[in-house]
């Protein structure tokens, strides 16, 4: 995730000061294809080097061009820098990549702003790893890449780079950034990284400034100047670090720690920890922490989040207290602490999740605020800065004047605007005398009211298709398939998409697949789905992932692939469990589940997802060499370089890879209607058929062309509206008569959209004509928050 600018940022750490042309492409050297960089004026006149994309006439998939550099960049949160497209439309996505050591960190960006300078902030924690990067003060070379979505030439301008999230400049609080491994088994580094950004968020949604040191070489005059300094989930804390931060601590810092600890830094400020207990071992489990209000002023009295682990801990002293304590399902008593507070520390006992979004970004000010009180006058500051920018409106008596204006007629939408209103004048009047706690409670109320309002004033779109993707084959926790439904069909969706089917396992009592064992438990989950959806008119398409088995499949059923040679391996010889698409019996078990499902039960359509490969390193087993081979005509004799980039066999090798993933579709088609004629045969597919057909082998333009599919669901998931239009655009092109259902990632392990936002992108939908999307994921607090909202106006049943 890639921000616009949110504060001014530090002197630049990068410019494109050249003194001509030939300057200019010695330093910013363009990958194969990419034409040269020349100097341009920047913002202001600043110095900045323009990049033409020449996309009209070739065929290379990204226009891309590296600058070498020698950055030390560990203490700062990210970087900003100025950014200017002439026209983003011929481009999929925008990337930014920084080389460390043998690997590197990427993200992807869309400026908001077409045709005009704009600033784009990118944030460490949003990046992924690719590689064995050395770490962030060994940076050596910045990419930026524009990917092609159309062939027209367009062009980007880059001007300087600055730091962002530095102590004493934009920061006031350090959090550190764990730096596990990121091949470390069980997603510990991506774990690691959503506990982070969970924190980081959390401070700078209420205008507190965050750096974000690593904790690798961490030395004590790097936090000397925060107020605060934050573990957010430091399981392997270095020696060093520990040291650094027991001197911050012993020259009068302050701590905030989440769920490990090492024993120094607990008895540094006051608290014992003791053995981890899990949440399948207490009855009840961890469902919510119920906070002692005057022990911990300003927080909620509860917050909801269901943790799977705490650790024991107490106070060590008279001065330490718990302030909050876990509840269980139903509200049961746990006895074991959530929160402890001390005279310069406080330890939550588990890590800081995004279920409760508000109250737990409250939580976290309010523990903040009882180590620095003037954390408080920030937050105020900022939430009251914020009330009013929801939609298009970036302060409060705009937005309150559109609603307004939209609200003729509609009483319980003005009700809830002059209850914003209010509850918008009593904060003020709460922050002049000092109460920004009171304040705050304000606020939150304003825009609650203010959010009611704007929703309910939202146009729907009659005879629209409206789905959700149910992840779980559960359906939504916590809920029967009756009530989860019948809160989809009271706020106007017409369909769910349950995940019922894996590579290696199945939800209903299958002939094919293996069957999970919570069918002995909970019984056929298909055909309880089928019998709620029945009651409230909702369709039901089942959603199947292929090819990846993933975590999901019993043992013995990967064992047994493994043992026929059925799973993937890379380019390096590494073993991934997903069933190798070329292989003839994997085909075939993934038509047969397919077709299973359309022929035992009445559903109303077939939905493949993870119709592709993993990425462009798959698959090179000895079966693929050996397929591939009888294909040509002969065996391939420098194994995989003949077929990578650059290879002899690389077009028709990728022709293969689409050939063995099409083969699949075409049959679903086929066979289904065969058994259920008019079953309807769906895909979610990548965003970017235009490369993503050679990467993941996913040709999904031309299952469209062949009419194998009766509409395709592109999984556009970004917080940038314009990015979501330039998607949708090109891809109504790709889909030609095949209806387009844009998928809009209204949730995910690390962010959630506002539901203004989910409004704006379902708008675009509209825009484009679509006449229906589907959003991911449906969930416990999107079934509690999202959907009643949204059946307030923009997807209102009858409406």
């Amino acid at each position: 995730m890639l921000l616009p600018s949110l504060r001014a940022a530090s002197t630049a750490v990068m410019e494109n000061r050249f003194a001509d042309d030939t300057a200019a492409q010695a330093a910013w050297r363009p990958m194969t294809g990419s034409a040269a960089a020349t100097t341009t004026a920047g913002p202001a006149g600043t110095p900045a080097v323009r990049l033409p994309c020449n996309f009209a006439g070739t065929s290379f998939e990204r226009a891309s061009w590296d600058r070498k550099v020698n950055l030390d960049l560990a203490a700062c949160r990210g970087l900003q820098f100025d950014f200017f497209c002439l026209d983003a439309a011929p481009v999929g996505q925008f990337s930014i990549y920084f080389q460390s050591g043998e690997g590197w960190y990427a993200g992807s960006f869309q400026p908001e702003v077409i045709g005009a300078w704009t600033v784009v902030t990118v944030t460490k924690a949003a990046l992924r790893v690719e590689g064995r990067p050395a770490g962030w003060d060994r940076i050596s070379t910045v990419r930026v890449s524009a990917w092609r979505a159309r062939n027209v030439d367009t062009e980007m301008r880059v001007g300087s780079f600055r730091r962002v999230g530095v102590l004493g400049e934009d920061a006031t609080v350090a959090i550190v950034r764990p730096e596990a491994d990121p091949s470390a088994k069980g997603g510990a580094a991506r774990a690691a990284e959503q506990f982070l950004t969970a924190v980081t968020e959390g401070f700078e949604s209420q205008g507190i400034g965050c750096a974000t040191p690593g904790e690798a070489g961490l030395t004590a005059a790097q936090v000397r100047g925060a107020r605060l300094v934050v573990l957010p989930h430091n399981p392997a804390l270095p020696a060093g670090a520990v040291a650094a931060l027991r001197e911050y601590l012993r020259g009068g810092g302050k701590l905030l720690a989440f769920y490990q600890l090492p024993r120094e830094l607990a008895e540094a400020i006051g608290i014992t920890t003791g053995r981890l207990v899990r949440a399948a071992d207490q009855p009840g489990g961890f469902a919510a922490i119920r906070v002692n209000r005057d022990a911990l002023p300003g927080a909620p009295e509860r917050v909801r989040q269901r943790s799977w682990n705490v650790v024991e801990a107490r106070p060590a002293g008279a001065e330490g207290r718990v302030v909050a304590e876990w509840l269980g399902a139903d509200e049961r008593e746990t006895g074991k602490a959530a929160i402890l507070l001390t005279r310069n520390g406080a330890f939550m006992t588990h890590v800081l999740l995004n279920e409760d979004r508000a109250n737990q970004q409250r939580l976290l000010l309010a523990m903040a605020g009882a180590l620095v009180p003037e954390l408080w006058a920030e937050g105020s500051a900022a939430a009251l800065a914020r009330l009013g920018r929801i939609g298009d409106h970036k302060e409060f008596a705009a937005a309150a004047a559109a609603i307004e204006r939209a609200a003729v007629g509609n009483l319980p939408a003005r009700e809830a605007l002059g209850a914003a209103r209010s509850a918008r004048e009593q904060a003020l009047t709460w922050r002049g005398r000092g109460r920004h706690a009171e304040a705050l409670d304000e606020v939150a109320r304003a825009t609650q009211k203010l959010t009611e309002a704007y929703c309910r004033v939202q146009p729907a779109a009659p005879g629209e298709f409206r789905a959700f993707w149910c992840h779980s084959a559960l359906g939504v926790d916590g809920l029967t398939w009756d009530e989860a439904l019948g809160r989809l069909a009271a706020a106007g969706f017409t369909a769910i998409f349950p995940n019922m089917l894996w590579g290696g396992v199945a939800y209903y009592p299958s002939e094919v697949l293996p069957i999970a064992r919570e069918v002995a438990e909970r019984g056929d989950q298909i055909a309880a789905c089928l019998a709620a959806a029945r009651r409230h008119g909702i369709e039901v398409h089942v959603w199947k992932v292929n090819f990846n088995a993933g975590h999901r499949a019993p043992p013995e059923f990967l064992e047994r692939m493994r043992r026929e040679g059925r799973l993937q391996v890379s380019s390096r010889g590494q073993e991934e469990p997903w069933l190798c698409p070329s292989h003839p019996e994997n085909q075939a078990l993934e038509v047969a589940a397919m077709v299973e499902v359309a022929r035992k039960y009445p559903v109303d359509g077939i939905h493949f997802d993870y119709i592709r490969y993993p990425d462009g390193d798959h698959c090179f087993c000895t079966g693929c060499r050996e397929r591939f081979g009888r294909l040509i005509g002969r065996e391939v004799a420098r194994w995989p370089q003949d077929v990578q980039a650059g290879g002899p066999g690389r077009e028709r090798w990728l022709d293969w890879r689409r050939s063995n993933i099409t083969a699949v579709v075409e049959a679903v088609r086929a066979q289904s209607r065969a058994v259920r004629p008019g079953v309807k045969v769906s895909a979610a597919v990548f965003r970017n058929w235009s490369t993503d057909r050679d990467g993941v082998g996913q040709d999904w333009k031309l299952w469209c062309d062949r009419g194998w599919l009766d509409f395709v669901c592109p999984m556009d998931y970004t917080g940038s509206a314009r990015q979501f239009d330039t998607w949708v655009e090109m891809q109504r092109e790709w889909a030609g008569g095949v209806p387009v259902y844009p998928g809009i990632g209204v949730s995910s392990s690390a962010s959630r959209l506002p539901v203004d936002e989910v409004i704006a992108q379902i708008g675009i939908t509209r825009r484009h004509g679509t006449r229906g999307f589907i959003l991911f994921n449906y969930g416990v607090p999107e079934s509690r928050d999202l959907v009643p909202l949204l059946g307030l106006g923009a997807t209102a049943k009858g409406r």
